[in-house]
């Protein structure tokens, strides 16, 4: 299913559909690799790494809404009740508005939206513990132009606030390029 649905994301954002679909102000593809950091009130810290991709529409020069999908692919070793276990990212779904602010060249952004997240945790593949949880979502990035339509950013996201009413505390430092269509 996850293979399926970054093969229809990725065709998608190809050239000629994506000016179809959003009009001339275009969209913008950004895939890149998270490095979390996962939190629970039954668990010590694990740190979970997960691919992402995200795509966004732009409206003005300083606003945009973005569309993120995590898939997780690798685990943290932690201990939970003296037992060691791998913790995962199943997947996240993010909406988030992104308010822009800089030039042609650098920007910094702020990320203000809401996720649906799935964790697992187990030992062996074997999930023993299972988190899902919707929470507000909030993060800051800077990006940097390396080519006509391409720039590379850096980002914080806290995903998952466990202080709102949650189990599950996830955050995550990002890296990803920036492709405009």
């Amino acid at each position: 299913m996850n293979r399926y649905l970054f093969l229809v994301l990725f065709f998608l954002s190809s050239n000629a559909m994506a000016s179809d679909l959003w009009g001339p102000n275009g969209l913008i593809f950004s895939p890149g690799v998270i490095f979390g950091q996962f939190e629970s009130q039954d668990s010590s810290t694990a740190t979970p790494n997960s691919l992402s991709l995200s795509f966004a529409k732009p409206f003005t020069h300083w606003f945009s809404l973005r569309l993120d999908y995590t898939n997780g692919v690798s685990g943290g070793e932690s201990s939970f009740e003296g037992e060691d276990f791998k913790a995962e990212v199943d997947r996240i779904w993010s909406g988030f508005a992104k308010f822009n602010y800089g030039s042609e060249w650098s920007q910094y952004y702020l990320l203000a939206g809401v996720s649906q997240a799935d964790f697992f945790a187990g030992q062996k593949n074997e999930p023993t513990y299972e988190y899902t949880q919707i929470s507000p979502s909030f993060g800051v990035g800077a990006s940097m132009k390396i080519e006509k339509k391409t720039m590379m950013a850096l980002e914080y996201v806290s995903y998952m606030t466990g202080g709102m009413g949650g189990d599950v505390n996830f955050s995550a430092f990002g890296v990803r390029f920036e492709q405009a269509f």
